[in-house]
């Protein structure tokens, strides 16, 4: 039955297809394995890194007979296990052989060799199907004792689909009855499903065709040699490639984004109680995709949050031959990972996006870009891919499956169009999983036509770059919440209305002259969720989980024992405003309507309120850091004087840093300490100790820790006025700052 057991125990099974009698087909004659195995070979890829890079398999996967489910093996598993990959083939002629086509890039591909019993011979692609997905190979030499299979279209039915698998540990031919099912789609495709590898015999076993597509076209145009299918050669296929590296060297680029450094203190509340935000959170440089969509605009392929937007500062475009060029932001789509740039001045040949259906491309050979960027270092291969399956995902758009994860790849159709590129939905606030990276996947160049075409209208107003003084403006309701928990709402009796205690806050202050005073809300009220318009479920109300730090704990009376050098680690001794909710609330966008959904009496109620920004807080305060004294003071801000207890006409600043081995720290000094006077005058703002120290001298400081004062001197050189006041000077929010608390 084959020639040969091979140099390795390789066990044979012959599978007639149990349940063969398909539609009142016959059982197949055992005698078919006879005629046909002697044309069925095992074609082995042996890969290998390239530049410490694992190999990517793009079609290396055949659909399980038995459960139906696509399967394939990690490159980086046969490299490990020093053993090729390995797929079937069906011999077309004694030195030709077709066979699925693996998609690997040459670099990956240390050799190919094709097996038939012990007989081994090297062999090379000669040919790429266009519309199957097959190659046709080339063979060193003929293959002792092989057969070419010799196919006849004219065969009647009924058919048998053969294929040649490697299942459990052996290498099986399977025969069965090809189905008579009948399949029509919506897009007018008409067809018979298949094996996606087969060979398709008549019940005598003579070939018919060559099946790689899963689908036989009811036409019956699928029947005859594989030799007459559409292909290009491998002079051709180079040929296309160069076309295709011409071109995307003029359209394909990559971005250089440079950020502002993020204030030191705005996200230090999170490494002791907050799982909030990210790595990406606090990024300086980000080196992304682009596509040149315009002669000036190109599309940054980069999701970045609202808060790092605010921190954009410049944008440089690399082209792939060297050249560059700055460009200026011009908007976020709102629901894409993506935003616009313009050039400084025109560029040649953009690329042009295909109006085509998505689906239209199925098994096609597309060209293909795969854009390499790690950090400063772009490098571009060029290949091909195969559109496989889709899924259907979000507002009904069709999504390409291919058979690997490659986040860098660019389609291209034979005339140069661009088809699909690697580019994330951005999700609502509603739905984003603050835990969890949104995956990037192909998306067709389809659904941008109307981005492209008015791309103003498809941009969020609220993720756009801000300068350094709005950097961490957020919104606010106005209130203090506790989380809820599951004890808390199982006692509130909101345990099925909080997911047992998931979700909800409890308000705890509503601040006076503030968004929630101003709707009546009540301390008690419980704050459930959010319902906002255009979004695709309710805004479920989450904290942070406080539970690592508790702010009753801050070391007041240790703080002397303290050395200098760690003081500057200590965590805020207060609630940061900017926690998860509030930045969800910011990231719908400042002036977007929303109703508050609250708990009170045992009943519902319903708010409406409009997301609005806030007065200045801890992180956004005005400072002012003198050199001389290595001390960085901040204005007191609504949640500090809340903190400490402090009404609004109360005097004082608060020190933010004390800089080690200084002249502040050798006095004593320390982190969240209150000056309320310089010299015996009361100071207001840092404006003002700015003024008070101009005369330099002996400075005595008012200071109290918590609720105890005293005075430290300071002798400065004369008229200091060392340092910088390190804000704008402008109204703190469009809202009345809070006063004193009253309504504990």
């Amino acid at each position: 039955m084959f020639s040969g057991t091979g140099s390795r125990l390789t066990a044979v099974v012959v599978i007639l297809g149990l349940a063969a009698i398909v539609y009142g087909q016959e059982s197949p004659d055992p005698a078919i394995i006879e005629r046909i195995a002697p044309s069925l070979v095992r074609v082995e890829y042996t890969l290998q890194y390239d530049k410490g890079q694992a190999p990517v398999l793009g079609g290396s996967y055949e659909r399980c007979p038995n459960c139906g489910g696509l399967h394939w093996r990690g490159s980086d598993d046969y490299v490990g296990e020093e053993r090729p990959m390995e797929t079937s083939g069906f011999l077309i002629a004694s030195d030709r052989v077709v066979s699925t086509d693996a998609m690997i890039h040459p670099r990956f591909v240390k050799g190919i060799a094709v097996r038939f019993g012990d007989s081994v011979v090297a062999a090379e692609i000669e040919a790429v199907a266009r519309d199957q997905s097959a190659v046709f190979l080339k063979l060193s030499e003929p293959l002792p004792q092989a057969k070419p299979l010799a196919f006849d279209p004219s065969c009647e039915p009924p058919f048998l689909a053969v294929t040649y698998q490697l299942s459990n540990g052996c290498w099986a031919i399977n025969v069965q009855g090809l189905s008579k099912n009948v399949t029509e789609t919506d897009t007018g495709r008409r067809f018979m499903p298949a094996p996606s590898q087969c060979l398709i015999v008549d019940k005598s076993g003579a070939p018919v065709a060559v099946g790689m597509s899963e689908e036989l076209p009811l036409d019956g145009t699928w029947k005859g040699s594989p030799a007459q299918w559409a292909v290009l050669s491998a002079e051709a296929y180079a040929a296309r490639l160069a076309v295709l590296k011409d071109a995307s060297e003029q359209c394909l680029l990559r971005v250089s984004l440079n950020f502002r450094s993020p204030k030191a203190d705005a996200s230090e509340q999170s490494r002791w109680y907050s799982g909030y935000g990210g790595e990406d959170d606090s990024v300086t440089e980000l080196h992304v995709p682009g596509i040149l969509c315009g002669d000036k605009r190109i599309l940054v392929l980069a999701g970045l949050k609202p808060k790092v937007t605010a921190r954009l500062e410049r944008i440089t475009a690399h082209w792939l031959g060297g050249r560059e060029m700055s460009a200026r932001f011009v908007g976020s789509l709102r629901d894409y990972q993506a935003f616009w740039a313009e050039l400084e001045q025109p560029m040649p040949a953009p690329a042009v996006l295909s109006s085509e259906d998505i689906r239209s491309h199925r098994r096609r050979l597309l060209p293909a870009v795969d854009l390499k960027i790690k950090g400063e270092n772009c490098e571009a291969y060029y290949a091909h891919g195969r559109m496989g399956s889709y899924n259907v995902g979000w507002k009904g758009q069709i999504y390409p499956q291919l058979s690997f994860v490659d986040l860098s790849l660019f389609l291209f159709d034979e005339a140069g169009l661009l088809v699909a590129f690697p580019l994330a939905r951005r999700e609502k606030v509603s739905v984003e999983e603050r835990w969890r990276s949104q995956d990037v996947g192909l998306t067709a160049a389809v659904y941008l036509g109307d981005c492209v075409r008015d791309p103003v209208a498809h941009c969020d107003p609220s993720n756009v770059p801000l300068s350094e003084e709005e950097e961490n403006r957020l919104a606010w309701l106005g209130v203090e919440l506790q989380p809820m928990e599951e004890q808390l709402a199982r006692a509130q009796k909101i345990a099925h209305l909080t997911n047992d205690g998931e979700s909800g806050a409890l308000v705890t202050y509503v601040y006076p002259d503030s968004p929630a005073a101003s709707a009546g809300v009540a301390v008690g009220d419980i704050l459930l969720r959010l319902h906002v318009p255009d979004q695709p479920k309710p805004l479920e109300v989450q904290l942070d989980d406080q539970s690592g730090f508790s702010f009753d704990d801050f070391p007041w009376e240790q703080l002397n024992e303290i050395p200098a050098e760690y003081l500057s680690q200590l965590p805020k001794p207060w609630p940061s405003v900017d926690n998860r909710f509030i930045r969800a609330l910011s990231d719908l966008g400042f002036g977007k309507p929303f109703e508050a959904e609250f708990w009170r009496d045992g009943e519902a109620v319903r708010k409406s309120f409009s997301v609005v920004e806030g007065p200045r807080h801890y992180d956004s305060a005005t400072r002012y850091k003198n050199e001389e004294m290595g001390l960085n003071v901040r204005d007191l801000t609504y949640e500090v004087r809340r903190h400490f207890q402090m009404k609004p006409e109360d005097p004082g600043i608060i020190v933010a840093k004390i800089e080690p081995g200084e002249k502040a720290a050798v006095a004593g000094l320390v982190p969240y300490e209150i000056i309320t006077e310089v010299n015996g005058e009361p100071v207001t703002d840092v404006k003002a100790f700015e003024q008070k120290l101009a005369g330099g001298g002996e400075v005595k400081l008012s200071v109290k820790r918590k609720n105890r004062g005293r005075v430290v001197k300071i002798q400065l050189s004369e008229a200091s006025s060392v340092g910088a006041t390190q804000a704008a000077e402008e109204p703190e929010a469009k809202i009345t700052p809070p006063g004193a608390p009253s309504n504990e």
